[in-house]
């Protein structure tokens, strides 16, 4: 992925922050300004569940299912953060000039 050079790691650094800032700007976007509706098929007993969780949390269940659909896709998200700061946390543990640079920007700030 790298060519061994510190540059290359600093880079790519710079890259995931700047992916990440992207990601929750869009989030707040999204959130501000609501999309088209979605027509989505659910069975007769999934609908029924969910009818009957909407009502006896007192909301409609357009809202419970945005709330479980949100809900999922933060989740989702999170996950998927995890997943790319373990993937960077091996290439830094396997590559000794990416140990090195870590070293030099003060290891994991608290982590």
């Amino acid at each position: 992925m790298f060519g061994g050079d510190r540059l290359d790691l600093r880079v790519f650094l710079v890259v995931v922050e700047y992916i990440i800032v992207l990601q929750n700007h869009h989030t707040i976007c999204m959130e501000e300004a609501m999309a088209s509706p979605l027509s989505i098929r659910l069975d007769e007993r999934l609908r029924l569940n969910l009818e009957q969780e909407a009502a006896a949390s007192g909301i409609p269940l357009s809202q419970l299912v945005r709330d479980l659909l949100e809900t999922g896709a933060k989740r989702a998200r999170r996950d998927r953060i995890r997943r790319d700061s373990a993937r960077v946390a091996r290439y830094v543990a396997a590559t000794p000039s990416a140990q090195e640079l870590f070293e030099e920007t003060g290891g994991t700030h608290g982590a």
